[in-house]
């Protein structure tokens, strides 16, 4: 599976069970067209695809390199900072897919 890993701008924080994670660390895979399709018909009205396009794509990493995933409200509610590295990533990831083919 093609993936690239990286750290956000501005760090996000996830529960797990009672324990607050606080990552910057990230890795970001391509998606196969049905986890596509999922993502898209799981989208709420008024939000924003793209957004969740990243946040389906991408898992936070804590210290002990456990992924948790990163809902649509985390990322949207988090630094545009962040959004904008990710978008960056996408551009990666899909580099690095092309040079695989």
């Amino acid at each position: 599976m093609i993936q690239v890993e990286g750290e956000l701008p501005v760090a996000l924080k996830v529960l797990d069970g009672q324990t607050e994670i606080k990552s910057k660390k990230v890795v970001m895979r391509q998606m196969t067209a049905i986890e596509y399709m999922q993502s898209q018909a799981d989208t709420e009205a008024g939000q924003y695809i793209g957004i969740a396009d990243l946040a389906a794509m991408t898992k936070l990493v804590d210290a002990d390199g456990k992924e948790h995933t990163i809902s649509y409200d985390m990322l949207g509610n988090s630094s545009r900072s962040n959004l904008d590295y990710l978008n960056e990533k996408v551009i990666e990831l899909k580099a690095k897919e092309a040079a695989a083919e």
